[in-house]
């Protein structure tokens, strides 16, 4: 049993709060660098993948657009041979996958969904034939079911695949890396997880 891209993601966590502290810094101050940095090691691991297994795609640079959208992408899944203007602006038609990456998971659930369905349904519209995956490294689970005043405790998780299967129009997958109760690792995740992600995304595109 491993689960080699959190242990990767910890890792790396590990060395950019060495580096902050060098510095009188923190890296829990620094929210969008820690998504960054998941999106970064994302990318790195699925161009690892594709070229191990000889796939013809390959992953944008990350905050990539694409022609007909307003919108910025974390990621964007592409033919081999895409050929990006400026390197950030790809043809739709070259696009097979969209990729929204969270270090933490979602915390205003319903919004946030809300922003990425708009996102990702404008680029569906542009090309019927994109898929969208939603990952996070991490995601909370409620320790219980409730709270001691008898109100539900929220299932961040649950509503976020819900929702986004809800809300996005075209096929989606949905992967948390890890789930946490607390402080409490309680799904440490697999290898295979994060294959069944990707091969989500090329094995209709191949």
């Amino acid at each position: 049993m491993s689960n080699k891209l959190y242990e990767r993601y910890q890792t790396c966590c590990m060395e950019l709060e060495q580096k902050m502290k060098k510095y009188q810094g923190s890296s829990e101050d620094a929210k969008k660098l820690r998504g960054a940095l998941a999106t970064e090691l994302l990318k790195q691991e699925i161009d690892s993948y594709l070229n191990y297994y000889n796939k013809s795609f390959k992953v944008s640079a990350a905050n990539s657009y694409i022609a007909g959208s307003k919108f910025e992408y974390d990621l964007l899944l592409v033919k081999e041979n895409a050929c990006p203007f400026m390197g950030l602006l790809y043809s739709p038609e070259d696009v097979i996958g969209i990729i929204e990456c969270k270090a933490g998971g979602l915390f205003d659930v319903n919004k946030d969904t809300d922003h990425i369905a708009t996102v990702v349904n404008c680029a569906q519209k542009i090309n019927p034939h994109i898929r969208f995956g939603y990952i996070t490294m991490s995601e909370n689970v409620p320790v219980n079911s409730y709270h001691r005043n008898g109100k539900p405790t929220v299932r961040h998780w649950d509503l976020t695949v819900e929702y986004l299967d809800q809300k996005i129009q075209c096929p989606n997958i949905n992967y948390a890396v890890t789930l946490h109760k607390g402080n409490t690792l309680c799904d440490e995740g697999l290898d295979e997880e994060f294959k069944d992600f990707i091969e989500f995304f090329i094995k209709e595109a191949e």
